[in-house]
């Protein structure tokens, strides 16, 4: 619903609430094809006349333009000639095209029910990435008629909550799949009681419009909050989605599982494992093609890409894509526009504390963002991660080589590789047999600067055995 019309309806509703009687105005609107039987039924459950009509308001708020005319024509119907000319000036115009036809794609039905679920706005450089786009919305159709999930991986840096945000902004994606809405909580890494304090607000957000005293009194405990929004996404908000940003363990997870359906972004490719029902994964790849990466650097300084300076191509390809650091290096060029060759020489010599930009993103630079995924690992895998600091770029080496570099059995070495795979702090090649294993070439470079130290001394240690095994074909 248009902004204009939203506000007539909020300022309003005091008067119509008090003098509307609902079940008849309903009438027309489930003929309109407006309200559902299910949603009739809901307000009906109302105890009393003015509960009633303030439950079909709040139904009302959350739906298009043509919800909004279907009201003021039963209104009229009924005989509220006064209360309709409180609407009347406020009426929304529906073009031919309906509300798909908006510049950005989204329409204002779309972002109301956006910015009511706290769903972050685009950003104000964003390049499409459609191929990701569609592939992301084909699983969440999947969701159509059945709770699960569907789960948005990737490493540091890559994009997964942008990504997330920009696959809901569909008009036929939400009509059809998540009529009740979208219900964004950015989760990160918190302790029990940063936990509770989460779910208490997404409680909170839910049931605003409520009566029942009751129910308005935070949850106790993250148990409670648990079955408090099982019910509520259950009762008030079937078929919605809610969407967990940046989940980090299975534990916070499990306190979501609440039968319902769930877009989650986690660089923990195996969360999902512990949790039920159906699942589907979406990989977010860790860098942008180079044409992608021109057009962030051309939106930041307001050029045009085939415009951009030699050393533009230079800075995509250092840092490999990352949307991360191609829009931090973007942000600083477009208040340093003449340090194209500054920046470049940083990238060159792994200098990634010295490139920082505040932002909406959680870190600052790089090499916190990779410095968080380690602090997740217990202590002796995140010593081991450390090891992998003297492999080479675009080598891929099976588990026989790092039991070596490791000095333990193979099976416990790809039982820790497992473990690393699945929080997008290695890669596998699963088209060798057996696996072969690589870093992305930031983590590798991180993980140098972080090590310069004590490389030289360990290659020289271990170069004898190892090099036997990376000098194969």
């Amino acid at each position: 619903m248009e902004e204009r019309a939203r506000s007539c309806l909020l300022r309003s509703k005091a008067t119509l609430e008090q003098d509307i009687k609902a079940s008849y105005l309903m009438d027309h609107m489930v003929s309109d094809g407006i309200l559902t039987n299910d949603e009739e039924s809901r307000v009906l459950g109302k105890p009393t006349r003015r509960e009633q009509a303030a439950a079909l308001l709040e139904v009302l708020l959350r739906k298009d333009n043509r919800a909004y005319i279907s009201f003021y024509n039963a209104l009229i119907r009924e005989s509220y000639g006064d209360l309709a000319n409180l609407l009347h000036r406020d009426l929304p115009l529906l073009s031919p095209e309906g509300e798909r036809s908006f510049a950005d794609g989204v329409s204002p039905s779309v972002q109301v029910i956006l910015s009511e679920g706290g769903v972050p706005q685009r950003p104000v450089v964003f390049v499409s990435r459609p191929a990701l786009l569609n592939l992301i919305r084909e699983k969440l159709y999947r969701l159509q008629n059945t709770p699960g999930w569907v789960t948005v991986f990737g490493m540091a840096g890559s994009g997964k909550s942008v990504i997330a945000a920009e696959a809901i902004r569909d008009h036929a994606l939400i009509k059809e799949c998540f009529p009740g809405g979208v219900h964004w909580l950015s989760v990160g890494q918190c302790e029990r009681a940063d936990l509770l304090v989460r779910m208490q607000s997404l409680c909170f957000r839910l049931e605003q419009g409520q009566s029942s005293e009751a129910s308005q009194r935070p949850p106790c405990s993250v148990e409670e909050a648990k079955e408090r929004l099982r019910f509520l996404m259950l009762r008030r908000f079937p078929r919605s989605l809610l969407i967990l940003d940046d989940v980090w363990d299975s534990s916070t997870l499990r306190s979501f599982d609440i039968q319902c359906r769930v877009l989650l972004t986690t660089r923990n490719r195996g969360l999902a494992d512990s949790v039920s029902g159906e699942y589907f994964e979406v990989p977010v790849e860790s860098g942008l093609d180079e044409e992608k990466g021109l057009e962030i650097l051309a939106l930041y300084v307001n050029g045009k890409p085939q415009k951009l300076p030699e050393q533009a191509r230079s800075i995509v390809s250092e840092c490999k894509g990352s949307p991360l650091v191609v829009s931090l290096i973007g942000a600083l060029l477009r208040e340093f526009p003449d340090r194209w060759s500054y920046y470049l020489r940083q990238l060159q010599k792994k200098q990634f504390k010295r490139i920082r930009k505040s932002s909406s993103y959680d870190y600052e630079a790089l090499d916190q963002a990779m410095d968080a995924s380690l602090q997740v690992l217990e202590p002796e895998h995140r010593d081991l991660y450390r090891d992998l600091s003297i492999m080479q770029n675009d080598v891929k080496v099976p588990a026989k080589v790092l039991s070596v570099l490791w000095d333990l059995e193979l099976e416990e070495v790809e039982d820790v590789l497992q473990e690393l795979v699945n929080k997008s702090l290695l890669f596998r090649d699963c088209n060798q047999r057996p696996y072969h294993y690589y870093l992305h070439d930031l983590q590798l470079d991180f993980l140098i600067e972080q090590n310069r130290d004590q490389i030289a001394c360990s290659w020289l240690c271990l170069s004898p055995r190892v090099q036997r095994f990376t000098d194969r074909p």
